[in-house]
């Protein structure tokens, strides 16, 4: 009964912000899931790719976060990307489909420098299902409407500034707003989100890679959202790292890659707030398949970002 109090409560700060505050999921392993954060992403990996990602969150809270994505990302052009997108978020009784489109384009500014300019256009679909909810108030008659947001066409723009070394990202993953179908849900103010990242690598010697990376989103009336990694990849094979969500979650990251195709990766964390008195841990597993040829238009590979 407890875990299921403190899940309504959760919920409800979800409902009231998240859901209408357009807060898109958030992943560990953010080389599989760059198209979620910034459209401006496709195209700028070395190589085209395919990729799947699963990630179950808090473990022992009933309706806890689950979501799946599947990623096609196309290197069209040496300055066109395209990119498709399936993903499937569950929050209890929040249940989100999204398909969606991407496009991006590149260009050099420099010899050391490019910068890419992205948008996204995808149909949505959100479903809360009150009813399912248990409450302390009996008939609650604010939780007997199943809402439906019906198809909705949404979209979402970002750039992205890189070299073989760094790149500096910022976006809007979704704009609009999520309207219910037969549900007047004035009370309720949309706050757009807004994604900022960072990262950078470095080689300590021939065989070791230093790669940590900074992700910040924005969300007016939520708590602030940073999230840090710090990856040690050895002989561009074996990914060993950390990471970190401030005032949430501490975590490892394990990854391998075959060659230069086939590349499987899996996050655990724990939670460092009051939630691990319910919830023992979260876990995200990742492939990701490459195809293609590999890019080399501007005199450098493109890099592997985040990861």
């Amino acid at each position: 009964m407890r875990k299921k109090l403190i899940f309504v409560t959760i919920l409800s700060v979800i409902i009231g912000n998240s859901l209408l505050g357009q807060l898109d999921p958030s992943f560990k392993q953010n080389q599989f899931n760059a198209m979620v954060l910034n459209p401006a992403q496709v195209g700028a990996d070395n190589r085209s790719s395919i990729s799947v990602n699963g990630q179950k969150s808090w473990l022992g809270i009933e309706g806890s976060p689950k979501t799946f994505n599947a990623m096609l990302n196309l290197n069209v052009t040496d300055k066109l990307g395209l990119g498709v997108l399936v993903l499937n978020d569950e929050l209890g009784p929040v249940k989100t489909n999204r398909v969606g489109l991407s496009s991006a384009y590149h260009l050099k500014i420099n010899k050391k420098w490019r910068a890419s300019l992205g948008i996204s256009t995808f149909i949505s679909n959100t479903v809360v299902d009150l009813p399912s909810l248990t409450t302390t108030v009996l008939s609650d008659p604010h939780l007997q409407t199943v809402l439906n947001s019906g198809s909705q066409l949404r979209v979402g723009f970002g750039g992205l500034i890189y070299s073989e070394k760094v790149y500096f990202g910022i976006s809007q993953p979704t704009a609009g707003e999520v309207e219910f179908v037969y549900s007047n849900m004035q009370n309720f103010i949309p706050s757009p989100s807004f994604v900022a990242y960072t990262g950078t690598s470095i080689d300590l010697n021939r065989e070791w890679q230093f790669r940590p990376n900074l992700t910040y989103r924005f969300v007016k009336s939520m708590p602030t959202y940073l999230d840090m990694a710090a990856t040690f990849t050895y002989d561009k094979t074996i990914d060993l790292g950390l990471t970190y969500q401030l005032m949430s979650g501490l975590g490892v990251l394990l990854g391998v890659e075959v060659n230069n195709l086939f590349y499987a990766g899996y996050s655990y964390t724990y939670p460092t707030s009051r939630l691990n008195t319910a919830a023992s841990q979260s876990h995200e597993v990742s492939l990701r398949f490459k195809f293609g040829k590999e890019k080399k238009s501007f005199g450098f590979q493109n890099p592997r970002f985040f990861n």
